[in-house]
């Protein structure tokens, strides 16, 4: 999964050099007001249609840069930038190829709206109504995207295993132990009531067995994914961009490098910082970015 959309964005901005294209980018920004998701539309004059905010780059400007500078000039609204959306491409009312860019934005809380002659009115709709008031379904389908980045992420760590000493075999291919199989069938009764709409694993036989249950149980395919293994290292950038609500199942190592960076960077944390086989650690999304994490133990692996 994170290959191949790193690869995409790769596609889609390699499009972007070519001199007939014009080049342009823009945002989703989300806020919650009376627990109710809202994101910023604007209205242009010169087309009277409601759109994200979005523009034209300047010569030489970043697409980075663009959406940041748009996004501000149209809503009045400075942030940061989030993880990219897709791209979308279209004609223009002049016949042009145009390729449009878009990130998901953090705002700061800082909001100066001017009206103008490209801009001459904005409103935060409730994101469940927004489709229902954009002018393009290319717009619904950005904030689509934008919007499964709000969801939960459940990161799990496998169910127990046979010993690695002991195991003669390929590591990889080192099932549960008795204990692990019942953890597994534990998860589908932990995650009863939660809305799951993915599930990604690690290539490892034990990965895979633990969410087995929890597929069936979903109806769901499970996505074995390289980036979940032992060793890797990118899993936090690629989660920030994976849409959710998605259970992912990886090795003790890797739960580490996703749990302690979001820590240290001030996501309130609930629970201890452990990671033991079969735990789940819950990330929560707000407005499309981190706002908390919860560790829950793992079910219980005792025969009744």
């Amino acid at each position: 999964m994170a290959g191949g959309l790193a690869l995409a964005r790769e596609e889609e901005a390699a499009v972007l050099v070519s001199a007939n294209v014009i080049r342009a980018a823009g945002g989703v920004i989300f806020r919650r007001r009376a627990g109710i998701l809202e994101t910023l539309v604007v209205h242009r004059p010169r087309y009277d249609d409601l759109t994200l905010p979005k523009g034209k780059a300047l010569d030489g400007e970043s697409l980075q840069v663009t959406a940041l500078r748009e996004v501000h000039e149209e809503t009045g609204v400075t942030g940061e930038l989030g993880p990219e959306l897709q791209s979308v491409s279209y004609t223009d009312p002049l016949g042009r190829p145009k390729v449009v860019r878009y990130w998901l934005v953090k705002a700061d809380g800082t909001e100066a709206f001017q009206p103008g002659h490209e801009v001459d009115a904005l409103s935060w709709v409730p994101v469940e109504a927004a489709p229902a008031i954009l002018t393009n379904e290319r717009d619904r389908e950005v904030l689509a995207e934008a919007a499964l980045l709000t969801e939960p992420v459940y990161l799990i760590r496998h169910a127990k295993a046979g010993s690695r000493v002991q195991w003669r075999g390929d590591d990889s291919h080192r099932p549960l132990s008795l204990k692990g199989e019942r953890q597994a069938n534990g998860l589908v009764a932990s995650f009863r009531g939660r809305p799951v709409e993915r599930i990604l694993s690690s290539p490892a036989d034990r990965c895979i067995q633990t969410v087995e249950p929890l597929a069936r149980d979903r109806g769901l395919r499970i996505e074995e994914v390289p980036w979940l293994f032992e060793g890797a290292d990118a899993v936090l950038e690629t989660i920030r961009s994976l849409p959710g609500p998605a259970v992912l199942c990886t090795h003790g190592d890797v739960i580490p490098k996703v749990v302690l960076p979001l820590v240290e960077d001030g996501v309130p944390a609930q629970g201890p910082m452990a990671w033991k086989k079969g735990s789940t650690w819950v990330l929560e999304r707000d407005v499309g970015f981190p706002s908390r994490l919860r560790y829950e133990p793992p079910p219980r692996d005792r025969a009744r």
